[in-house]
């Protein structure tokens, strides 16, 4: 039989019951709990969650043939000896203080409750006292009738210090055909998901994840899958994980222009991502927690949290027709204003990208950078040509030889050459692949530039 921490004094009458508990009962009326013998289903004070507790009257400490029944009062079930037969008689003692309550004890007239000695395993007894005089208390024959036993000194616990330390049984539950252990039952975490803090949480059987059962009718049984059955309806928060972790930090605000994110309809997503090394500088806003690279598509942003899309993602209303420029492009303009790209004969670099990436924007011509300051944004409208207006790949050549700076090493290893920015005092570089260097990029014809892939080493290498 379960017994409970830590050691105290016992009545004969058996005080086993946990502080503020009461009994089980407002429970759905499909579920059925139910303890193993010895124990009672006792069910915790304002809360739907109930444990096995010692049933005072299971070993009848009133006797045989004497009538043993169950008192509650606020410190939970104990036994209250309601008829005595001859040759007992009935007396009372006062429990519960402050609560003051009496119940009934059985003992024999002319004995003495104390001698011999109730208390096993070397516990202590002594007489339970009258509150009115502090004196042990008597009948009317001087009998002392009722005692109490000192448990702490011998491991033990019980009215008579007869009893190992146990856990509790769990509760048996039963709803709907399904029958197992009544699932452990988790306060405050499913109001976490927005479905209020009265919506309680229900433990596996792994005891690492929760389902969420709707209402306050509290959890069923777990079911032989090992995840438990709400008496209404439930859902699953994603992610269900126990402990739940906790939420990162908010980050701070972002700084700088943000377009349309933080304003209007786009209040709470103060973070603008730009798409993919887009011309037109499209954007979606996203909340505090920031961009999370692109989609599939390598196009469109993705947010790590929440997002929202601007109308016309963040562009203004519909643009001016495209207008040739007062004085076309001159010079190579690699693919743009042919083929595909013929109406937009304007070549626009990456910034300082030693690949010579471009996008091609119409007769308005480019418009600096996105908020990434690499990719090149259009005044107008633009078209991205295939592989950012690169060839295919070429074949390897020969590898370098001689000191190629950090070309080659650590975030630079697939990059082993180093090709110098154009009659530069400093002595910048930057890496390209063993397809090596293409000379220099337009207009100022210093940045250098690679055949295929490249590395900006950190501080141009110097």
């Amino acid at each position: 039989m379960a017994a409970f921490r830590p050691n105290v004094v016992f009545v004969l009458v058996a005080l086993l019951a946990l502080y503020g508990a009461q009994p089980a009962q407002g429970q759905s009326s499909g579920l059925s709990l139910s303890c193993p013998p010895g124990y009672l289903v006792q069910a915790a004070r304002n809360s739907p969650t109930y444990t096995c507790t010692t049933d005072p009257c299971y070993i009848n400490p009133c006797g045989y043939g004497n009538t043993c029944g169950i008192f509650q009062n606020d410190f939970g079930r104990i036994s209250d000896c309601t008829t005595c037969n001859p040759p007992y008689k009935r007396g009372t003692v006062v429990i519960g203080f402050p609560y003051i309550e009496p119940v009934g004890v059985c003992y024999l007239p002319g004995s003495d409750a104390c001698n011999p000695n109730p208390c096993q395993n070397g516990g202590v007894c002594s007489y339970r006292l009258d509150p009115n005089t502090n004196q042990p208390l008597t009948d009317d024959q001087g009998t002392k009738y009722a005692f109490q036993c000192d448990c702490g000194p011998t491991g033990r616990t019980g009215p008579v210090c007869s009893e190992t330390f146990e856990e509790a049984p769990r509760v048996t539950a039963t709803l709907n055909g399904v029958t197992g252990p009544l699932a452990i039952l988790l306060t405050g975490v499913c109001g976490l998901y927005g479905r209020g803090l009265s919506t309680p949480g229900c433990l596996y059987n792994s005891g690492k994840q929760f389902i969420c059962c709707t209402g306050v009718s509290g959890c069923g049984p777990v079911g032989p899958d090992g995840v438990p059955v709400c008496q209404a309806g439930s859902f699953t928060p994603i992610p269900n994980d126990w402990p739940v972790q906790p939420l990162p930090p908010t980050p701070p605000n972002p700084t700088g222009d943000q377009g349309v994110c933080g304003s209007g309809a786009a209040f709470a997503y103060r973070t603008r991502c730009f798409f993919n090394s887009d011309p037109q500088g499209r954007y979606v806003c996203c909340d505090n927690f920031g961009c999370d690279g692109f989609n599939a598509d390598n196009l469109t942003p993705r947010c790590k949290n929440n997002g929202f899309v601007p109308p016309n993602n963040g562009l203004p209303g519909p643009s001016p027709p495209s207008t040739p420029p007062s004085t076309p492009p001159s010079g190579s303009q690699g693919v743009c204003g042919g083929g595909a790209a013929s109406d937009f004969p304007t070549r626009c670099y990456f910034n300082n990208d030693p690949q010579g990436r471009y996008v091609c924007c119409d007769g308005q011509g480019c418009d600096g950078f996105n908020a990434d300051n690499l990719t090149p944004r259009c005044k107008n409208n633009g078209y991205v040509p295939p592989n950012n207006g690169l060839a295919g790949p070429s074949p390897p050549s020969t590898p370098p030889s001689g000191s190629q700076g950090v070309c080659g090493t650590g975030g630079a290893t697939n990059f082993p050459l180093r090709c110098w920015f154009n009659n530069d005092p400093q002595g910048r570089y930057v890496c390209c692949d063993n397809d090596g260097c293409n000379g220099f990029n337009p207009p100022d014809n210093s940045f250098p530039r690679c055949k295929t892939n490249g590395y900006v080493p950190p501080g141009f290498g110097i």
